[in-house]
């Protein structure tokens, strides 16, 4: 009997051990099971990270990211929301399978208990019941995640500050996200942190680096100007001398010519061509020194209304279409009506010289940052790539015979100066050439 029961104790023990063996394997498959997906996320990650630091623009991380998580995660759709200061506010700014309403804001302002709740537990991939049961004075910021389909709601931080939101919407399969995805994704957020704050400080600096070119090649560019318009004054100041003693002495030799017409023809020749010389030396001087008018109050719209009927009938003769697209009112600039029609007749005219067989010329205008942006494009046949940093320089041109003295443009670049604005020009890339002047707006107080 003794023997029986002590049998029955060993085969117990052994059922026992044979059952906390296999337990034990279970655990062990398990975690091995975890440590291999762990080791496959982390490896995931890294290719991820390596990837997103390489991408630089914006827009094309964002995308990359959410088309990544949609891949890996399989769910059906993926949001970003990133800090907007001036808003603010984390504001959505990129999104992929989600159902936004159109015309609808989303975004959770930094105010909101759910964000500072968020910052306070960073690292943390909360769902959607969580966030209820968590944050029940956000129900308005709940409700517009629960509105675009959100499962999963992941804080992005940086420094410890949360700078963004990554969501997810339910996975396809709709079975359920488990530690692991939610670790995943955690890791995930914080490496899109860093590689958006990169992108963001490469585009700073590159704005930067633009704007000092720009301001660069401005400052090259009216310092070649203002040493062009010194000599240009100087050569118009000498020739205006012996010119004012020529005109003189053809006005003597016109007056003692008696009835000798063919005398009166070649005295009338030099004289065009005296008057002619006069007003390439006046415009030299405007150019370097352009005339004191009295400025005022302007309605851009008028100002060119009133040019637009004076050539209407030169541009249907020459198959031109004059297009307008302006608004009637535009807001008020302090300037000189009558230079201002003179830069944009020169505008118009020279684009009609490089359209021989007609075309479209297109005047646009639009308020932009303080100031009015007044478009004149034409689809003529467009300049030189290596000619357009030179259309403003006195005597450039590309006209033939005779056809242009080359200081039109400098003049219009002076007078637009002299009003506090700018000009430049650019070709179009549907074919023709753009000419574009900012003028400030007008501030009355």
């Amino acid at each position: 009997m003794d023997e029986d029961y002590e049998k029955m104790r060993n085969t117990d023990k052994v059922l026992k051990l044979e059952e906390e063996i296999s337990k034990n394997i279970d655990e062990l498959t398990s975690a091995n099971r975890r440590l291999r997906r762990k080791i496959f996320d982390l490896y995931t990650i890294f290719e991820i990270s390596r990837h997103l630091n390489s991408v630089l623009d914006t827009d094309s991380l964002l995308d990359g990211i959410i088309l990544t998580i949609i891949g890996q995660m399989g769910v059906s759709g993926c949001a970003i929301f990133t800090a907007h200061k001036d808003e603010k506010a984390l504001v959505l700014a990129k999104s992929r399978g989600l159902k936004l309403r159109e015309n609808k804001k989303y975004h959770i302002p930094f105010n909101s208990r759910l964000f500072q709740t968020t910052e306070e537990t960073p690292n943390i991939a909360y769902n959607m019941d969580e966030l209820e049961s968590k944050f029940p004075e956000s129900k308005k910021e709940i409700d517009l995640l629960k509105s675009i389909d959100c499962a999963l709601v992941i804080p992005m931080t940086l420094k410890n500050k949360i700078c963004g939101l990554l969501v997810v919407t339910e996975r396809i399969a709709r079975t359920p996200f488990m530690e692991d995805d939610k670790d995943f994704l955690a890791i995930l957020a914080n490496q899109l942190s860093v590689a958006v704050e990169n992108a963001r400080l490469f585009q700073s600096e590159k704005e930067a680096y633009n704007q000092l070119s720009k301001a660069q090649r401005q400052l090259v560019e009216t310092e070649k100007l203002a040493a062009l318009g010194q000599l240009s004054a100087r050569v118009a100041h000498e020739v205006n001398n012996p010119l004012g003693i020529i005109k003189n002495y053809i006005e003597i030799i016109s007056q003692n010519a008696g009835d000798s017409g063919k005398l009166d023809k070649y005295v009338g020749i030099l004289s065009e061509e005296v008057n002619r010389i006069a007003a390439i030396v006046r415009q030299l001087l405007d150019f370097y020194h352009p005339r004191s008018i009295e400025k005022k109050e302007v309605n851009l719209s008028n100002v060119i209304d009133e040019l637009i009927v004076l050539v209407s009938v030169q541009m249907e003769a020459n198959k031109i279409e004059l297009k307008k697209n302006y608004p009637p009112e535009m807001p008020r600039v302090w300037a000189s009506s009558e230079q201002l029609k003179q830069v944009f007749l020169n505008l118009i005219m020279n684009s009609r010289d490089f359209m021989p067989d007609g075309g479209e010329i297109i005047i646009s205008g639009r308020e932009k940052n303080g100031s009015i942006v007044l478009d004149f494009a034409d689809s003529g046949i467009g300049i030189e790539e290596t000619e357009l940093s030179k259309v403003f320089d006195p005597f450039y041109t590309t006209k033939t015979n005779g056809a242009g003295t080359g200081l039109g443009l400098s003049v219009c670049y002076g007078i637009i100066q002299n009003h506090g604005g700018n000009i430049s020009v650019k070709n179009r890339p549907e074919g023709g050439a753009q000419f574009t002047v900012n003028l400030p707006v007008y501030n009355a107080s």
